[in-house]
């Protein structure tokens, strides 16, 4: 196997991403060689005899599939003679879809039908089927111009299916943008009500004529429940944004039936066909009862995430496979021991991956993939002369592009991995033939295993800090965020307060804290964590009229180098059709010193996401702007067509001139 040369496949995630997680160890559990043994072998036959119904059965799940379109159309479980929603037309239960359009028209789904069926394999321990599209022109416009590969697998012993689907454009293709592929799956709303996303955010959930019923907020997928069924939950709002996660976390979720007491749970063992990057937020399950895959979509980034596909370039992409996982238990048991099982089951997947059963030759085996370790050092002079550790730090492999490029990467593969407190990391089972990046510094490599001794990262610095304002972590958590209304409120995250931001709402008590004054920030007085709004928005001025709002930040300087130049650091965790204009010591100065311009589609702060896209700003500051003692820095988002136009901060940081200056 070739040595991996120092470079491609590792993009370093500097300016100090720290990410805390916790690990649970696996139980254990799996299926021991005496019971797969005694397990009932894996059966295909077409249910009663009609070709256009294939039956895959292991004994404890039979799944039925349409021929040759390939979606889900049954799936039998326990006392369940059909988990799927049975109300729905049987195109409308389980399939992929993708949203995608020709440059300048309209988006539309492609719920990717197959037009041929064959079986991969077959045998009493495993059963693998195909269902394929090919692509050409004569089709016209109503299909993306994708060939297209959903493959099932059923296993003997598994309580579930694995899903996968190979999408693939060949060159000279035509020109399209695809914001987002998934698999949906659409449970019986009579049995499943219980959803589970984490430990701490399970519920009883509306039901979609709740829903239907309800008051409509200030956008369509926001609903206050004014008459429910369940009448506690009367006066809550209901919004499927509320229930996003960020790529990272999002490893198993579902719903839980009481009556049969039954789980059914999407588990992704891996990220390395999603887009966007570990802290990439996307939907998970919501009101329906619906169960959701986000491998990519436009969710917290807008069209900054890069969909586009031109020039006639080829594309092909693996995306999954995933397990949809089926449990149960006793009645006289608690049915949150459901969503525990469903965890366990996840680890044990986790560990299984990359699988080996997979039979795609596009699929790479662990034997055909690669490793990278080392260790990642920060090089701050002003913090610190010699090198530190980069404890904690998220630490990627990603495809080629600029600094910073794969969070808005949604063609390639990602890996992703954390280092350990003493900055060392270890990432495996890495697909080779893509690009690392590492401060600028690019070469290529091969397929093998790569030891980096260590990898130093100098942030971007101009010279020491004078003052700063927030945690350089990419989000706007550290902020303030205010409670909710109380008659908008979710009572999921009534008791969490590091969740706050996930309540409806919340960019409205902008105005009713600052009705005719804007946020004032006095350096060495002032606490961000309570004198600094979570978001800069529009204040509201009447019914739907909005004005743009200025932050001043106040700051003494005890004596001005007239010989250097100052900087100021600004990052963003978040820009949603908004503009940042700065202006130092001078707000009436009609064009600003520094303006971002228009910037960002990633509605955070409408869905309830803290962080969307992250961008970064290094403000040059000539010293004759700056005064001794009393200064004064101008943030205005100057956009204000309406009460989502807006940007959250991560960071700030003033900076002196550099050593050489002074």
């Amino acid at each position: 196997m070739e040595k991996l040369s120092l470079a491609r496949w590792l993009t370093m995630v500097v300016w100090f991403i720290f990410f805390f997680s916790v690990t649970a160890a696996s139980s254990g559990r799996e299926i021991l060689p005496n019971e797969y043994c005694s397990s009932p072998g894996v059966r295909l036959y077409w249910k009663n005899h009609h070709r256009h119904r294939m039956v895959i059965d292991n004994g404890l799940v039979q799944v039925t599939l349409s021929n040759p379109k390939g979606d889900i159309t049954e799936i039998q479980y326990n006392e369940i003679g059909n988990v799927l929603e049975i109300h729905n037309g049987e195109s409308n239960r389980g399939y992929w879809d993708v949203v995608w359009n020709k440059p300048g028209t309209r988006v539309a789904y492609d719920r990717l039908k197959g037009t041929n069926f064959r079986v991969i394999m077959e045998d009493e321990n495993q059963v693998e089927v195909s269902f394929t599209r090919t692509w050409n022109a004569s089709i016209g416009n109503y299909t993306a111009p994708l060939n297209v590969d959903k493959r099932y697998i059923l296993r003997r012993g598994s309580s579930g299916i694995y899903m996968y689907t190979i999408l693939e454009r060949l060159e000279g293709w035509p020109d399209f943008d695809m914001d987002q592929i998934r698999i949906v799956c659409k449970l019986r709303s009579d049995k499943f009500q219980l959803m589970a996303v984490s430990d701490d955010k399970h519920r009883i959930m509306p039901a979609p004529k709740d829903c239907r019923r309800g008051q409509r907020l200030a956008y369509p997928e926001a609903v206050l429940l004014t008459d429910p069924a369940n009448p506690k939950l009367k006066g809550e709002v209901d919004d499927k944004y509320q229930y996003s996660c960020e790529n990272k976390d999002n490893r198993v979720h579902g719903w839980i039936s009481q009556d049969p007491p039954v789980g059914f749970w999407m588990i992704t063992p891996s990220d390395e066909f999603r887009a966007g990057g570990p802290i990439k937020q996307d939907l998970t399950s919501h009101v329906g009862p619906t169960v959701l895959n986000m491998f990519t979509s436009t969710h917290y980034t807008g069209k900054d995430l890069n969909t586009q596909y031109r020039n006639g370039k080829p594309w092909k992409k693996v995306f999954g496979p995933v397990y949809a996982f089926l449990n149960s238990i006793s009645t006289d048991e608690d049915p949150m021991l459901l969503w525990e099982d469903a965890k366990e089951q996840m680890l044990i997947e986790v560990e299984s991956w990359p699988y080996d059963f997979p039979q795609s030759e596009d699929f790479p085996s662990s034997r055909q993939r690669g490793s990278v370790s080392g260790q990642l050092l920060i090089h701050d002079r002003y913090n610190n002369k010699r090198l530190m550790w980069a404890g904690s730090a998220h630490v990627g492999l990603a495809a080629p592009g600029d600094v910073g490029s794969w969070q808005r990467d949604s063609q390639g593969y990602q890996f992703w991995t954390r280092a350990n407190k003493e900055g060392y990391f270890l990432i495996e089972n890495v697909r080779a033939g893509n690009i690392i990046y590492m401060l600028g510094f690019l070469e290529s490599l091969g397929i093998g295993n790569l030891m980096l001794i260590s990898v130093s990262n100098q942030p971007p610095r101009n010279g020491p800090t004078l003052w700063e304002i927030g945690i350089p972590d990419r989000t706007a958590a550290e902020f303030f965020v205010p409670d909710t209304y109380p008659t908008l409120e979710n009572k999921l995250y009534a008791n969490h307060p590091t969740d706050k931001f996930r309540q409806y709402g919340l960019w409205e008590r902008y105005t009713d804290m600052y009705p005719t004054q804007d946020l004032i920030y006095t350096i060495g007085i002032s606490n961000y964590s309570q004198d600094w709004f979570f978001a800069q928005v529009p204040r509201k001025t009447g019914n739907n009229t909005f004005q743009a709002t200025t932050w001043q930040i106040k700051y003494d300087l005890e004596n001005v180098n007239r010989t250097g130049s100052y900087a100021l650091q600004v990052a963003l965790a978040s820009a949603s059709a908004a503009e940042l204009q700065v202006r130092f010591n001078d707000p009436s100065k009609r064009r600003p010193h520094f303006s971002t311009r228009l910037i960002g589609r990633d509605n955070a702060i409408a869905r309830h996401g803290i962080h969307g896209l992250y961008w970064l700003y290094s403000i040059n500051v000539p010293s004759y702007l700056l005064r001794e003692r009393n200064n004064t820095i101008y943030l205005t988002q100057s956009r204000s067509q309406g009460p989502f136009c807006g940007i959250m901060y991560d960071y700030i940081r003033f900076e002196g001139p550099s050593q050489s200056n002074t």
